[in-house]
């Protein structure tokens, strides 16, 4: 299954769109949607309320990927060339909270002067107001491995010199950097044995995490979750992360020991502990909303997953009621929830869009939202893509050229927009 650390991504309003702007003294502004090109190296931005698409910037390569900051202004785009180049689009979008709406302004939209390179670029993180870019470094016995995180406050971004932390990973690692707030920042720990580059089967994957401090100019460690032996201070084969009201969960293996990770913050003090999986599958890639009991995650025993999983971080088990199993055993690709957290649409393969009650765990509707298509990481045919904004989905179909709007509270379809080219990658709301 393709990453969907990898999919998810670009900037646009985060307006609730199933609320009428007839409720509100004035018009509620939509907002923008940005996509890339799956065969023109070009990044596009559609205006939600004319239907056009206003602005068009050049890229090095076709169909790259995003990741939005937090706030939904910032997208980072991961060009794909060689050199592990990320960019940045300012969406000229802020967002304003009125309880029962948002309103949205919008600003000019530019491409920011500010560039960085490294080695394959992978998870970008952000939370507490920072953004943290992981590079994850060659395979160590391929060359000298220079992994590292490149660590920024993101209302910098909006500066001509935005200051710049890098954190240099003490080895070659898919790992991750998550910002935690007031100066702290949880970082992944290299699997030893593959850092040492004498096992080519080992997994590049860590197996956990250390807590540092950098208020004081250099690194302090405040705290460590990176003791094999021990169950709960560990995450063997880390992959998929998600943060809610102070808490954060992370997938590990499966298997004895295994379960995912459930770290929460007190102010200074962190905690942790496993949560196991209901049978002997796991999760790879998991979604959080702020105020919502659940989490929703993937699950299966390898690609592609073929189940949902539903987490309350809070909850002392899981059990089997929690496990959505994907129609046609097919893979869970792409999904999201919405902004409340209440609901999640879920593409796949077969071209279906499907939206879910996350509390009862059903289905509330079926929409053939693009013909069917490959959703294996590297496919050789195009991509739709998911994206959640708010209360909306939407879908983009580059062999027909539309991006397809979906309000999962009404549970009708709404946009249509034809679009030049062959719209592929979509941004959602947040960083993933």
């Amino acid at each position: 299954m393709r990453p969907l650390s990898l999919l998810s991504t670009l900037a646009m309003s985060a307006l609730l769109s199933s609320l009428p702007a007839l409720a509100h003294d004035h018009a509620v502004l939509r907002g923008r949607l940005v996509f890339a090109d799956y065969e023109k190296p070009v990044v596009r931005v559609l205006d939600l309320d004319s239907g056009e698409v206003t602005h068009s910037f050049d890229v090095p390569k076709a169909n790259p990927g995003f990741a939005t900051a937090q706030g939904g202004r910032f997208v980072v785009i991961k060009t794909g060339d060689d050199a592990g180049t990320l960019r940045f689009l300012d969406t000229g979008l802020t967002i304003e909270s009125h309880g029962d709406h948002n309103d949205i302004e919008k600003g000019p939209v530019k491409l920011i002067d500010l560039v960085l390179t490294g080695q394959k670029p992978a998870h970008v993180i952000s939370g507490h107001g920072q953004l943290a870019l992981f590079y994850d470094g060659i395979r160590p016995w391929d060359g000298q491995s220079t992994a590292k995180a490149v660590l920024v406050a993101i209302n910098d971004l909006s500066k001509d010199k935005p200051a710049l932390t890098e954190w240099p990973s003490p080895g070659p690692q898919h790992g991750i950097v998550v910002p935690l707030g007031e100066g702290r920042w949880l970082m992944s720990v290299p699997n030893p044995v593959y850092v040492k580059g004498e096992d080519r089967s080992a997994s590049s994957r860590p197996d956990g995490f250390e807590i540092l401090d950098r208020t004081k100019g250099g690194w302090t460690r405040l705290a460590s979750f990176n003791d094999p032996a021990k169950p709960d201070a560990s995450c063997k084969l880390y992959h998929g992360h998600a943060a809610a009201d102070g808490r954060h969960v992370f997938g590990c293996a499966e298997g004895e020991g295994g379960g995912m990770l459930v770290l929460s913050q007190a102010g200074a003090k962190f905690s942790a502990h496993k949560l196991a999986y209901p049978d002997e599958r796991r999760i790879s890639a998991i979604k959080a909303k702020a105020g919502a009991r659940f989490m929703v995650a993937n699950y299966g025993k390898t690609s592609p997953y073929d189940g949902l999983l539903r987490v309350d971080p809070t909850a002392k088990s899981l059990t089997t009621a929690d496990v959505l199993p994907v129609p046609g055993g097919q893979s869970a690709c792409q999904f999201e929830l919405s902004a409340n957290g209440r609901r999640l649409a879920n593409l796949t393969p077969d071209g279906k869009l499907r939206v879910y009650d996350v509390a009862a765990w059903k289905e509330l509707a079926s929409f053939d939202a693009v013909p069917a298509f490959d959703c294996q990481y590297g496919a050789k045919t195009p991509t739709p893509s998911l994206a959640v904004v708010g209360g909306s989905a939407y879908v983009s179909d580059p062999t027909n050229g539309r991006i397809r709007e979906y309000n999962l509270e009404t549970l009708k379809q709404a946009l249509d927009l034809p679009v030049e080219g062959m719209p592929a990658t979509l941004a959602g709301s947040d960083a993933g």
